[in-house]
């Protein structure tokens, strides 16, 4: 099950990267039109940032994964193993329990969003597509802090 989770992520992360390059192509031609050609695509900055939300938060998923999310490590350095092991501990079932408690409610947001119809004022995109990258995003994340928590205690690290 690793192996594909791995891959998984592997393939999402090119997904990700193709979305960034194309994002770049996307601000490249609507600097050109802009300056070159006196038009303006005004759905262009909306989805960019939509784009950028989902790059974001299902990027966070890989980054979790890898274990290269921000951690402030300057206290945490000087602890002895079993404190800092505890300690470990504490941070992934906090991290699943918030992120778990935060996707609760994005679901019901995306829900929502998709009962109604909504729609983005300038791109027309369907909010609850957004919305959703943002869910999807914390759910992955809850879920590798649940089974690097359950690793913990069977003192096996995910990533090997």
């Amino acid at each position: 099950m690793q192996k594909t989770l791995e891959k998984l992520l592997r393939w999402l992360a090119t997904m990700l990267a193709l979305v960034l390059v194309a994002m770049v192509v996307l601000i490249c031609l609507g600097v050109a039109l802009r300056y070159i050609w006196g038009v303006s695509l005004l759905w262009l900055d909306e989805a960019l940032v939509f784009a950028m939300v989902g790059v974001v938060f299902l990027g966070a998923i890989a980054a979790s994964y890898q274990d290269q999310h921000l951690r402030m490590t300057l206290l945490t350095q000087a602890l002895p193993p079993p404190v800092l092991r505890m300690l470990r501990h504490l941070e992934h079932a906090a991290t699943a329990g918030i992120c778990y408690f935060v996707g609760w409610y994005s679901y019901q947001g995306v829900s929502r969003l998709e009962a109604r119809g909504t729609l983005s004022n300038m791109a027309q995109i369907p909010l609850w597509i957004v919305q959703g990258t943002v869910l999807i995003g914390l759910l992955g994340m809850g879920t590798v802090a649940l089974f690097r928590l359950v690793a913990g205690f069977r003192r096996r690290d995910i990533t090997q």
